[in-house]
């Protein structure tokens, strides 16, 4: 599967739809762009792009790289040695919980910072979301941020397949299917 610019232009159509409250978002105010993951640099150049077209809209835009909390929320297990097995599986435990694992600490830690230094209008450019993978999933990364108190309009670049509403992150289905946002197909 190869970039699709037209898919991408019809992502950019819809976050501006839905940050202008034209779009129905079931739920949540996010535009799901699924992605070849094998595509991330290219998708990673478009996404930079966007800020300045968004802005053309009389839109403000923030680039969210998902990448840098995940890297900040598993940082504390970088320093210690796991010694056995039974410590392999308990780390396995503890990021994959959907409440209090690396989903979850990743928005947490993301939304501290969006809280600080944007507007409640500014529209997020979720990306990087590769590092969640395997254990946690997107759909729990953002309901963790909505959970948080971040209303904020999102385009959020998946790295999967979409078909339908059943997303496949990274190859990995999403049991959840927590997807309430509008997903571009």
């Amino acid at each position: 599967m190869a970039w699709d610019d037209a898919k991408f232009e019809r992502f950019v159509a819809e976050t501006i739809r839905m940050a202008r409250g034209q779009l129905p978002g079931y739920g949540y105010p996010h535009v799901v762009f699924p992605y070849p993951p094998d595509e991330e640099l290219t998708c990673i150049g478009a996404l930079r792009l966007l800020r300045g077209r968004l802005g053309q809209s009389g839109l403000a835009a923030e680039l969210v790289p998902v990448s840098r909390y995940t890297a900040l929320a598993v940082e504390r297990y970088a320093q210690r040695e796991l010694r056995d097995a039974e410590e392999y599986q308990r780390l396995q435990s503890d990021l994959s919980d959907p409440r209090t694992g690396l989903a979850a600490r990743a928005a947490q830690l993301c939304a501290g910072d969006l809280n600080m230094k944007i507007a409640a209008d500014t529209v997020l450019i979720v990306f990087r979301l590769g590092p969640l993978y395997p254990f946690g999933h997107v759909s729990t990364f953002l309901d963790a941020l909505y959970r948080a108190g971040i209303r904020n309009t999102m385009g959020v670049a998946y790295p999967g397949t979409a078909d339908g509403t059943a997303l496949r992150f990274l190859g990995l289905l999403d049991p959840t299917g927590g997807y309430r946002g509008h997903v571009v197909t």
